[in-house]
């Protein structure tokens, strides 16, 4: 049965390339030295225009689900019509050259008012095995000239554990940490595994907790929030005993107090899920579970309100093993005004390891936000 809340998905917005399920744009191609890259999806827009987007380069290790390695960056001058050459992130770089066992993934920034921009990292603990868990304390970074250089990494807080959001609204920097180690799992199985919001008044100069967010956190693990435009905090995490609902909350004071918990249904089920507001509604990607029917496929969902979900559509179709950690961005080209949305996500094309591909989605000419902009002109 097709659901009502993606109605207007087709009039208002176009995915490129456009012919679904598709490889989307190749970004960068691990499969030339048998490489790989899974989770580091960091992007950012500076004010200057320019789009930053960050992507690992792990090991073959564990049939290509590593994370040793370090990240790499692209950048764009001309709206993501070309990128650059990629670079090593010299902070990401040495801290793993020192002696292989501990690494750092960047996966969420956000660019504040006054021009800085903030970078959150995972640090992972490689001293057992290759992959990310168990976590250290993450790290964040400073950058004062739109990305070029960085601070020193600095430990966000003294807990272990993940951040897995980062939004900057009304001079706020709201960051979303889930206080779990992972020595013994990823996801929730101890009491003291709790979601925290942690804000920032100051762009990024210093952090404080706002409040704990009361989900039931057993066998929960990821996370994802955003802003709608009238100021609702809408924050969803995973559940891995069900891959179609997703626990939501809401906060009505900038994540002071909370709502119960709503169950958002996904008909194709979701894991890393990652969402984010663009024009009328909002948009959900992620890996379309580990169970089930067409599980591991690249999936997005839309909803006019970031409660109710469509029943999606598959970006990319799953053929090796496991993908799909994705992040995305709002971006603005300063000289026409015009608005797009960036996705990326990593992709596998042999065993576990992942190439790391692109979509953009853009707004048909038909649409709410190309009509307002029409009416403004005349």
């Amino acid at each position: 049965m097709k659901s009502h809340f993606g109605a207007d998905f087709d009039k208002n917005y176009v995915i490129n390339p456009s012919n679904l399920p598709n490889h989307g744009y190749l970004f960068f191609d691990h499969s030339l030295h048998g490489q790989s890259g899974h989770l580091g999806h960091a992007l950012f827009q500076s004010h200057t225009g320019e789009i930053t987007a960050f992507f690992p380069i792990c090991s073959n290790d564990n049939g290509g689900h590593s994370a040793k390695g370090w990240m790499c960056f692209r950048r764009s001058t001309d709206f993501g019509q070309t990128w650059s050459t990629a670079e090593d992130f010299i902070w990401s770089k040495q801290l793993y050259e020192q002696n292989g066992k501990v690494s750092m993934m960047c996966e969420k920034a956000v660019t504040c008012s006054d021009g800085s921009i903030i970078l959150f990292a995972l640090t992972c603990d490689l001293s057992q095995n290759p992959l990310w868990e168990p976590y250290l304390v993450p790290q964040y970074l400073k950058s004062f000239d739109h990305g070029y250089t960085w601070t020193s990494p600095k430990p966000f807080g003294e807990d272990r554990g993940r951040i897995y959001d980062a939004v900057y609204h009304n001079h706020c920097i709201y960051v979303l940490k889930f206080a779990n180690s992972a020595e013994e799992d990823w996801t929730g199985c101890r009491p003291e595994h709790i979601y925290q919001l942690f804000v920032s008044t100051d762009n990024g100069n210093t952090f404080s907790l706002r409040s704990v967010i009361p989900f039931y956190t057993y066998g929960r693990g990821y996370g994802t929030m955003e802003f709608t435009k009238n100021g609702r905090l809408i924050v969803s995490v995973y559940n891995i005993n069900d891959e179609t609902v997703l626990d939501t909350i809401y906060s009505d004071d900038n994540g002071y107090t909370w709502s119960g918990i709503y169950g958002a249904y996904l008909e194709k089920r979701i894991r890393n899920p990652q969402m984010i507001s663009f024009g009328d509604g909002f948009f959900l990607h992620g890996r379309s579970g580990n169970g089930g029917n067409s599980p591991g496929n690249f999936v997005l969902y839309y909803s006019s309100d970031g409660f109710h979900w469509d029943n999606g559509r598959y970006l990319c179709l799953r053929e090796a093993g496991y993908g799909e950690y994705s992040n995305s961005l709002v971006v603005h080209n300063l000289r026409t005004d015009q608005y797009r949305l960036l996705i990326h996500s990593s992709h596998a094309y042999r065993d576990n390891l992942t190439n790391i591909l692109s979509w953009w989605i853009d707004f048909t000419p038909s649409s709410s936000e190309n009509r307002f902009k029409t009416l403004c002109s005349e």
